[in-house]
């Protein structure tokens, strides 16, 4: 793993109304995301992996998900594997 980068970001996601618990289900099955936080219609997430391209086909992956109005992508930060 020596000079291996991981990749973090956050992302929020909106959700239509009476979708939310779909949309959690949904995204606890994805390797690699966890969700942080969340209320009626958003949820706050975070997505780990070895590029920003794997981000980005997580992030859209969830964009995709029934009920998901949005899912952005906030923060992003790479760093070194020691």
């Amino acid at each position: 793993m020596k000079d291996e980068i991981w990749h973090v970001s956050s992302a929020v996601i909106t959700a239509m109304p009476g979708a939310m618990e779909e949309i959690v289900r949904q995204i606890e099955d994805h390797d690699g995301v966890e969700i942080h936080a969340r209320d009626d219609r958003r949820l706050v997430v975070t997505i780990e992996g070895r590029s920003s391209g794997e981000l980005g086909e997580k992030l859209t992956n969830i964009n995709l998900i029934d009920g998901v109005l949005g899912a952005n992508m906030v923060f992003e930060h790479a760093e070194k594997v020691e």
